[in-house]
């Protein structure tokens, strides 16, 4: 296999490979310490470019959820691949605009968004801000009045569906707090009639949640974003796109998903059946284009055994990788040097919270290095610096050898920080 189409794998002698070159050599190579991030970029072209060949000749916009990995190596990486961009942040849509990213294909979501950041999305006059309630379309058309422009809004529309996900996860249903409420959509649409000199509804869009497994839950919402677009266009209201949001899954070893172009192909064939195919599709895969094509490599710090219980205690916390603290997320956790053997360990790190735990992992005999794979999405973006811990370096590789190093700020960097406040 090409270095391009593998992300993370094993060769012959059974040491762990990113981009079908060993981590050993990458770390060597890249000359840092560990814990350590290390991301296959040519993986994530690569899957961009087979998830955008899934549309075929629809009109579409893929919108990478920056939220995922900001890195800006990835998100270029990412971008030149022909992907847009979906920020939730007036930070995340600088890092697109100042990585080139075409305002058209960058839209802002988010339920709260900052004054100063909805005129920062007027102003680029992006594809569209994508309002999550009534009284934020009231606000966006106060800051467009007051910059005497129009600005392009979008939908966010709650479908009322209820995923098989993480609790934390899951966005769409009755309880959340994202999105307008069908109930609530005759009252958005007869403020947008009102307000047309500082409003222009260009999008329907959704987000039913994340750790989708198989496209059934996603068509079922994106069928409500459907009916809600023939009825506006009923009305004699033209439209540019509908979104049908992300949340594709992948698999971390437990629980195979199907690959983002199954669900692109599935949205393309609702929006041809509900005869809208002429609307540009909109989606947003986040974890789905990075999360399997970044590590986090780790070094054991020591073993412990206490009775019948075995403890492998590594340099790598919930500060740098939150998600099992978070979500008790399960990341399979693998010697470096070596095949996982049949002993098991539970895996923890130094951070001094119970939380810090990783789980059960078969490590056989104790390794020095361990690899925790993927790590490529909600992984160093939430990290941070908890208790006086700084922050891991990051390696980008591509075509198999490191082509940028971002290092770790490193633990002065930490304490005058700490110092000056």
């Amino acid at each position: 296999m090409k270095a391009s189409e593998v992300g993370f794998s094993r060769n012959e002698a059974g040491h762990a490979t990113l981009g079908g070159t060993s981590l050993s050599e990458l770390i060597s190579t890249a000359d840092v310490g560990t814990p350590a991030y290390f991301y296959d970029l040519s993986a994530m072209k690569k899957r961009v470019k087979k998830m955008r060949s899934a549309f075929g000749n629809a009109p579409h916009l893929i919108a990478y959820a920056i939220k995922a990995n900001s890195a800006g190596s990835i998100v270029r990486a990412i971008t030149e691949a022909g992907a847009g961009i979906d920020a939730v942040s007036g930070g995340e849509l600088q890092l697109a605009r100042k990585l080139n990213v075409a305002p058209r294909k960058i839209v802002l979501s988010g339920v709260a968004k900052r004054d100063e950041e909805i005129e920062l999305a007027i102003g680029e006059d992006i594809l569209a801000l994508q309002a999550e309630s009534v009284e934020e379309l009231q606000r966006i058309r106060q800051i467009a009045k007051k910059l005497n422009k129009i600005a392009r809004v979008s939908l966010r529309i709650n479908p009322s569906v209820q995923i098989d996900s993480h609790a934390h996860i899951a966005t769409g249903h009755d309880a959340a707090k994202f999105g307008i409420a069908k109930s609530d959509l005759p009252e958005a649409y007869d403020f947008l009639k009102r307000e047309q000199s500082s409003l222009r509804l260009v999008g329907l869009s959704t987000h039913v949640g994340s750790m989708l497994k198989s496209p059934d839950a996603y068509i079922k919402s994106a069928k409500v974003v459907c009916d809600a677009a023939r009825l506006v266009r009923s009305q004699g209201r033209p439209l540019e796109y509908v979104d049908f949001g992300g949340g594709f899954g992948i698999d971390y070893g437990d629980d195979p998903a199907e690959p983002p172009q199954n669900f692109a192909q599935a949205a393309v064939q609702l929006l041809r059946e509900q005869e809208l195919g002429d609307l540009t599709l909109v989606v947003e895969p986040g974890r789905s284009l990075v999360g399997s094509y970044g590590v986090l490599v780790a070094s054991v710090l020591q073993s412990k055994k206490s009775g019948n219980r075995r403890w492998v205690m590594i340099d790598a916390g919930m500060n740098d990788l939150l998600r099992p603290a978070l979500y008790q997320a399960t990341h399979r956790i693998e010697p470096l040097g070596a095949t996982p053997g049949e002993l098991v360990h539970r895996v923890v790190g130094p951070v001094c919270e119970s939380t810090d735990d990783f789980g059960e992992h078969a490590l056989g005999e104790i390794p020095e290095q361990v690899v925790i794979r993927d790590a490529g999405a909600y992984a160093f973006t939430m990290a941070s610096e908890y208790n006086g811990r700084p922050l891991p370096a990051e390696v980008f590789v591509a075509d198999g050898k490191v082509q940028h190093v971002n290092p770790s700020p490193g633990i002065k960097a930490w304490l005058q920080h700490r110092l000056r406040a």
